[in-house]
């Protein structure tokens, strides 16, 4: 399994890093006064366009609120975001993305499947979707906007910024995250590793340490100190 990111999105790292940190992340039970009654689309792509995609149907539902909303959630999910389409592999009531638009405009937090929209844009870096869908990044604004204290759908944001090479962005996204789940393991390692990659090892480092004083299970960001000769057990 791999250890470091989020499905592919440091090389292999990105599946195991998403589905890990979606597993264990607190589902942070927002209030339900956070949550819109629209979902409206918001922000421009990573090209410069405005985001624009399809009305609504059913929903909007807030994934932070699943708990309250089992038997909606379980109406998309039978339907429309099966384990197949999760994984990319084939659709279940039409292409995968379709199936996964159809999610993601009924749930637009959908962490899960904005994971996978995610996994697809980076699959895909450098190639412009088909008009019938916006990219990730737009799913992920509406997301934002939608529910705005939902930490997970600003880290998932903040990791696409970073590996389609938008830091400033990242760097934003990671910093509300941390702001809203300021403890979150699955959020700091994610954090350790952008500070690693800009550089800025020493801060890296701190995080590595706080992660892995509780256990955190994923190597990668202790492997990669490691290697430019950072030592997490140092107490220089």
């Amino acid at each position: 399994m791999s250890s470091d990111i989020m499905y592919n999105f440091y090389s292999r790292a990105v599946n195991t890093v998403v589905s890990y940190s979606l597993l264990l992340m607190p589902c942070l039970f927002v209030e339900p006064v956070f949550a819109k009654n629209t979902a409206p689309w918001v922000g421009e792509s990573f090209w410069g366009t405005t985001c624009i995609g399809a009305g609504q149907g059913y929903g909007p539902f807030d994934y932070t609120q699943r708990y309250r909303f089992e038997k909606n959630l379980n109406i998309v999910e039978d339907y429309h975001f099966t384990p197949n389409v999760e994984n990319l592999a084939s659709g279940n009531s039409g292409s995968v993305m379709s199936d996964i638009d159809y999610t993601l405009r009924a749930w637009p937090n959908h962490h899960r499947a904005l994971n996978s929209v995610s996994r697809l844009r980076l699959i895909n870096k450098e190639k412009r979707p088909s008009p019938k869908f916006p990219p990730a990044e737009c799913y992920l604004q509406r997301a934002i906007n939608y529910s705005p204290n939902d930490a997970v759908s600003h880290m998932l944001f903040a990791i696409l910024q970073h590996r389609m090479g938008y830091l400033d962005g990242a760097e934003s996204s990671y910093r509300r995250a941390e702001s809203l789940e300021p403890d979150n393991l699955q959020l700091k390692y994610n954090v350790g590793l952008f500070l690693f990659d800009l550089r800025k090892y020493d801060e890296s480092l701190e995080y590595a340490r706080d992660v892995y004083a509780e256990k955190f299970p994923l190597p990668g960001l202790r492997r990669k100190l490691e290697e430019k000769g950072y030592a997490l057990d140092s107490t220089e």
